[in-house]
This record gives C-alpha cells, structure tokens and sequence, in this order.
C-alpha cells in the first residue's frame, strides 16, 4: 500500500518543484519525491528511476549515511543500557539515569561509534528504551524488592 506526504510551500515553490522535476527528466514531482525518498530510504535509487541532480543526489545520500550513523548510535546505545544502566533505569527511572550516567553514556558511544549523539537524542532513546524493555525493567526491579522483603524478614 503506498503512502502519501504532503509539503508544506508556497504556490510558487509549488511551481518551481514541477519545473525542477520536468528539467529533469521526472514524469512527475511524484517521482522525483519518491527519488529522493528512496536515496534517503537505502542510499540508492531503485533500478530504472531516474536520480535528481548530481549535487541533490550527494546530499541526500550523504544524509541517507548520517541516518545510518544516527540508527547504529541508537543501537549503540540501547546496548550499552542494558549493560549498565537496567539497574538505575528500574530502580531509579530515566531521569537519574541520565543525570548521573549522561557523560559515561556520550564517552561509550562516542567510543563505540566514533560520534557522540545530542543529549535530545539520548532522552529520546531513553524514554523508547524504557517503553521497549518495560517488561525487563518491571521483572529486575520485582526481583529486588522481592530481595529487599526477604532480606528484611529473616
């Protein structure tokens, strides 16, 4: 099932979009949008589709690498919580795993990666982190508190 997304320009960016797209050799600016999505998407167009301009062509898959580094920080990352941070993330939430280990997290990466991630993109990841690993970190904090009362009973 296709998609659709919608641009948000004036009338006569509208109209300069159609020209660029006939100059060329796109049918439509349909095509050439889903071009550039597909330079975006997997760093190539697909077979047979014409490629926009070699100067928009580089950019966009330049941008298509800096997506890719962007997914393997983020996977990175989620590794290195599982590591060392499911213990504060369960027992202390995302908050007080980002303040005390914000720095340690962006040193990892950065070693891991060769790039340190902006600290928007490590709340971002934390907050996904905790609503995919919900069922991880429930169990760890319920194995502790179970821990905790049994400590306190004998």
């Amino acid at each position: 099932m296709r998609q659709n997304a919608y641009l948000n320009i004036t009338p006569e960016e509208y109209e300069t979009l159609d020209s660029i797209a006939k100059n060329l050799g796109f049918v439509s600016r349909t095509d050439l949008f889903t071009a550039c999505a597909h330079l975006l998407i997997y760093g190539e167009t697909i077979d047979g589709e014409p490629s926009p301009n070699p100067v928009t062509e580089k950019e966009l898959k330049n941008l298509h690498g800096l997506n890719e580094k962007h997914l393997l920080q983020m996977r990175t990352f989620v590794q290195i919580l599982d590591e060392i941070a499911l213990p504060v993330i369960a027992m202390r939430g995302i908050g007080v795993a980002f303040a005390n280990l914000g720095h340690d997290f962006k040193i990892l990466i950065l070693e891991r990666c060769g790039m340190v991630p902006e600290d928007t993109d490590i709340r971002d990841w934390l907050k996904i982190y905790q609503n995919t690993r919900r069922v991880k970190i429930i169990e760890y904090r319920t194995k502790q508190f179970a821990s905790i009362i049994k400590r306190e009973e004998e």
